[in-house]
């Protein structure tokens, strides 16, 4: 706010040093005493120009010239869609801050502790198995498979050789040949995988699978310690640090959003008007012009010989040019 003459009410007011004094005259002008002090001056208000403090287009002016306002009244808007939606994402970005943070200093949750418990007795058990070597009923079950797919290898040969005769004889198409040829592949590979799974089951685990089952065991472990121990505590502060974080920008994105709506600092009247709605403004640029006229005073200039005669709360009487 800064002080600019306005001759806009008649009234009086005469500040010298803390001294304040009014002085209503008679409509009759009446002369001053010859050894008056005679001085020149302007009736004044204290105004202010109003302007945002971000750039954007107005879309409204709610006051004209000659309005009275209110102090913290709503003179104008910009056009806040954008910052409306950057207020939203903050908000949205703390929520997601704030829940990750109340996760950590909750702890691990029951159901985390009895699936990786559940987890490190499996593996134990997977462990103990492959110690144990393989056991009488399952090498049996190995080699029963083995006899089976031996025993159906060689009904799909025998059919083969008969297919094959009586396609050499022109008997037999040469579509169902080959398929008698694809069964006798098939249950070939059949064998040879359950001849394997019978080699394996023999011969137990080997040492590598043994020390990565114990790997796995003692993986497990670890993750079951570290769910009952619960978070550390620097990964809860940073945390903490990534809701302050968000909250900071939130703060921020809340501010620029007011800096979109335009009040009056200030009781007063709109003296002029400077932006029409639809016009884009930069920041400071004036709207309106809000004036205090119910404080108005008076700008008085002394001649510097009459210095010595002005004293603090000293009478004074104010003629206007436009009042008689």
């Amino acid at each position: 706010m800064k002080p600019s003459k306005k001759t806009i009410i008649l009234a009086l007011l005469l500040i010298a040093g803390g001294g304040v004094y009014f002085h209503y005259f008679h409509p009759k002008k009446t002369e001053p005493p010859e050894n008056a002090i005679r001085i020149s001056g302007n009736i004044e208000v204290t105004d202010a120009q109003l302007g945002f403090k971000i750039p954007g287009l107005v879309v409204e002016r709610l006051v004209d010239e000659g309005e009275e306002v209110q102090k913290g009244q709503l003179v104008a808007r910009l056009e806040n869609t954008d910052l409306v939606s950057e207020v939203e994402l903050r908000q949205s970005e703390v929520n997601a801050a704030r829940a990750t943070l109340d996760e950590l200093l909750a702890g691990s949750r029951p159901e985390e502790i009895k699936e990786a418990q559940a987890a490190v007795e499996h593996t134990r058990t997977h462990v103990e198995e492959m110690l144990a070597g393989s056991r009488p009923q399952e090498i049996a079950t190995a080699r029963a498979a083995v006899e089976r797919s031996r025993a159906e290898m060689e009904n799909f040969k025998l059919e083969y050789e008969r297919q094959k005769k009586l396609f050499e004889q022109g008997v037999a198409s040469e579509e169902v040949f080959k398929s008698a040829k694809t069964n006798l592949d098939v249950a070939t590979a059949r064998l040879r995988e359950a001849k394997e799974q019978l080699k394996l089951k023999q011969e137990g685990p080997r040492k590598e699978e043994i020390q990565r089952a114990k790997a796995d065991l003692s993986q497990a472990k670890e993750r079951l310690a570290l769910i009952r121990k619960g978070p550390r505590q620097e990964v809860i502060n940073q945390a903490r640090a990534k809701l302050q974080q968000t909250q900071a920008a939130l703060k921020l994105a809340q501010t620029r959003l007011s800096y979109a709506t335009l009040v009056s600092p200030m009781a007063g009247v709109v003296l002029s008007k400077n932006i029409e709605p639809g016009e884009f403004v930069s920041p400071g640029t004036p709207v309106v012009t809000i004036g205090d006229i119910r404080n108005v005073w008076l700008r008085g200039y002394i001649n510097q010989t009459d210095l010595g005669r002005v004293k603090l709360g000293q009478q004074a009487s104010l003629y206007v040019d436009t009042y008689p």
